[in-house]
């Protein structure tokens, strides 16, 4: 059963609060109450109401002032204000575009209006979450390869700016390790495309089985993956990679029906503080050692020095 809309009446008058509130609740509205503004920003804790109605002059702390506060919490900036006020009070100290935002009732409110415009600021605040709910999924898609759903090149990359600037500042370790297959030029020749993409999604599972929760793994190129190992030296990372490699060349692979076995080829690469905190550096000496190893003849883990 879907759960009605939450408002919350903040105001100081009772008798106004009970007749608005009589009000809502014969609209099928929920309806919660505070008498002051400290209890509407602690109501707005334990539950975030769909719309406020917000009397504007109230003792110990001012509509304003709640109004204010609220816009300030990221988990209560995006909730709808009415604003009511008494004929003959002033205008609120607020700017031009707070007013223009966020409509006002004149108390004692009209029923009519008052419904008419509950109904006209929920539903655009629903439209607006719908919005917002769609435009996170869309970044959150452009973060992720469709392919193996693991984090694509984009995220990598700014994953390691954010945790490579925190390493810098603190001297904590942090090492990547960048895998490819060796035989991923022929498996594309005999199998085409739709066949090397099922030997990157069957590599993706092994890999996953050897990523820790703290640390990152992305495809970062077309057959390549980066597993970042947060506060793992060089020589934990080779640890991981090693064990990574032998289970690979011991694993069995289905192409068109047919089992295959096939090994990577794995570069290391441990942050250090002469390099650039983009991570441009660290991942290009890691490719280097991957590039060495595979034409060293592969099946193969080499740490870039």
């Amino acid at each position: 059963m879907k759960q009605s809309p939450t408002i919350l009446i903040v105001d100081d008058e009772q008798i106004n609060t009970i007749q608005v509130a009589e009000l809502l609740k014969q609209s099928g509205y929920t309806v919660a109450t505070a008498s002051d503004g400290f209890k509407a920003l602690a109501a707005c804790k334990v539950r975030i109401p769909d719309l406020i109605l917000l009397d504007l002059y109230m003792p110990l702390m001012s509509g304003v002032d709640v109004f204010n506060r609220l816009r300030t919490e990221e988990k209560t900036r995006h909730i709808p204000v009415i604003f009511l006020k008494k004929k003959e009070e002033p205008s609120p100290q607020l700017d031009k575009q707070a007013l223009e935002d966020n409509p006002m009732l004149t108390k004692p409110v009209e029923p009519q209006d008052a419904i008419a415009l509950v109904k006209t600021i929920l539903r655009e605040k629903f439209l607006r979450d719908e919005l917002r709910k769609k435009d996170g999924q869309l970044k959150e898609l452009a973060l992720v390869d469709s392919l193996t759903s693991f984090r694509n090149h984009r995220f990598l990359m700014e994953f390691l700016k954010t945790e490579l600037a925190q390493c810098h500042r603190y001297q904590t370790p942090l090492s990547v390790v960048v895998v490819e297959p060796d035989q991923v030029k022929e498996i594309q020749k005999a199998h085409g495309a739709k066949g090397t993409d099922s030997l990157l999604l069957q590599l993706a599972v092994i890999l996953s089985r050897h990523n820790r929760r703290s640390d990152v793994l992305a495809r970062s190129a077309n057959a390549e993956f980066t597993m970042v190992l947060t506060h793992t030296d060089k020589v934990g990372a080779v640890e991981v990679a090693e064990r990574l490699r032998t289970a690979i060349e011991q694993s069995t692979f289905t192409l068109s029906d047919a089992e295959t076995r096939i090994t990577v080829s794995i570069g290391v690469s441990q942050f250090a503080p002469e390099m650039d905190v983009e991570g441009s550096t660290l991942m290009s000496h890691a490719r280097a050692a991957l590039s060495q190893a595979r034409s060293s003849g592969g099946n193969m883990t080499l740490i870039a020095e």
